[in-house]
């Protein structure tokens, strides 16, 4: 089992993906059953029992990470033994100035003791019982060109990055690139935030 969150590729007609990231251009693997979430403009972290910590464990802590550890605090004993919650620290503005965010840490996916990704309604289900919010649903459903369009009904560039489109149920790491898949708003700029220089979003 590996501490890293793994990469999350992009979809072939990403128009926001860097020169250096991973394209998925084999879309067999798709589950019949997809569900498309949206992608937030945060910092990944992750929560077990015992740590918070960002891509990697020894990714170490940033200022703008301590609301979200405090919540790290109230939550991990909750956190069954070598499972992983993951989610976006949504404290820090980056490129996007959110409004009435349901909280600091907002979860995309868990992974159990055995390496796997739980599927959707267990994410949901584990969230509620740690009282942690879950990224937004913007489709749930079996097209996947469906699924691609769900984000230009529902968002627009100005105030969202993208969206991740997922297989609905359990996904094992091997097959993460292929049942997880990223598109990226044209011209998204990360915005890698200082210690001495950085706004807050709004929050409920």
């Amino acid at each position: 089992m590996t501490d890293r969150h793994p990469r999350t590729p992009h979809l072939p007609d990403s128009p926001g993906a860097p020169a250096d990231d991973r394209i998925q251009r084999d879309l067999s693997w798709l589950d019949s059953e997809l569900v498309v979430t949206e992608k937030l403009d945060g910092g990944g972290l992750t929560f077990t029992r015992d740590a918070m910590y960002g891509r990697a464990p020894d990714s170490g802590e940033q200022p703008w990470d301590r609301p979200a550890k405090a919540l790290w605090a109230m939550t991990a004993y909750r956190i069954p033994d070598d499972w992983r919650v993951c989610g976006e620290s949504m404290w820090a503005r980056r490129s996007i100035a959110y409004t009435d965010l349901p909280g600091v840490f907002i979860v995309h996916g868990i992974w159990d003791e055995t390496d796997t990704l739980l599927g959707w309604d267990d994410t949901v289900d584990w969230a509620q019982r740690l009282e942690l919010p879950v990224v937004p649903v913007l489709y749930r459903g079996a097209s996947l060109s469906e699924a691609r369009a769900a984000w230009a009904r529902h968002r627009d560039a100005s105030a969202s990055e993208g969206f991740v489109v997922r297989s609905a149920g359990r996904i094992a790491a091997r097959d993460f690139p292929h049942k997880v898949l990223q598109w990226v708003r044209p011209d998204h700029v990360t915005f890698h935030c200082r210690p001495d220089d950085f706004d807050v979003n709004e929050f409920a």
